[in-house]
């Protein structure tokens, strides 16, 4: 009979990752039965099946960590506009700190100079996209025509009832 019931209260408890009285409430919910025996006003358990004995638990792997991106010139995820802003802010006052100030005062002529790059581009573009036909229409697949669809509005506010009286 010892054999058979070899567990005390908290030895079993522990070996089903539970407390005392854990298993007390378990016990008196009658969900044991059959797994216990009372001898002497101590209460004796069986052997656990392989299945019931508590397991280590299973690693959660947390979100990979992208510390250190904005360096390495990956695509960069933010939430919201202020945060980027926020960051870049933060990353240009670090660079100002170590870069030597005569290249700092050069920055605005090589704005400058861009913005001009940009502006010729835009113009070459714009020389191109104008050389095709003047008559040609633009074909959108057929899927989506931008004129064709306008914004349906639906007001808020409820709809007014009639007052209806039904006597049948």
């Amino acid at each position: 009979m010892e054999e058979e019931y070899p567990y005390t209260q908290l030895e079993f408890a522990k070996l089903l990752g539970l407390s005392k009285a854990g298993l007390i409430s378990r016990r008196k919910a009658g969900k044991l039965e059959g797994q216990y025996i009372v001898k002497d006003k101590c209460y004796f358990y069986a052997r656990l099946r392989p299945d019931q004995v508590k397991h280590t638990p299973k690693k959660h792997t947390k979100r990979p960590r992208r510390r250190g991106v904005s360096y390495t010139g990956e695509k960069l995820k933010y939430r919201n506009v202020a945060l980027q802003n926020h960051n870049e802010m933060k990353m240009l006052l670090k660079l100002q700190r170590q870069i030597d100030p005569k290249l700092i005062d050069s920055v605005p002529d090589a704005l400058a100079l861009y913005q001009k790059q940009k502006e010729e581009n835009s113009r070459a573009a714009k020389l191109a996209q104008s050389s095709t036909k003047p008559g040609a229409r633009k074909d959108y697949g057929g899927l989506y025509k931008p004129g064709s669809h306008t914004s349906q509005w639906k007001s808020l506010e409820p709809k007014p009832k009639k007052k209806e009286f039904n006597y049948y």
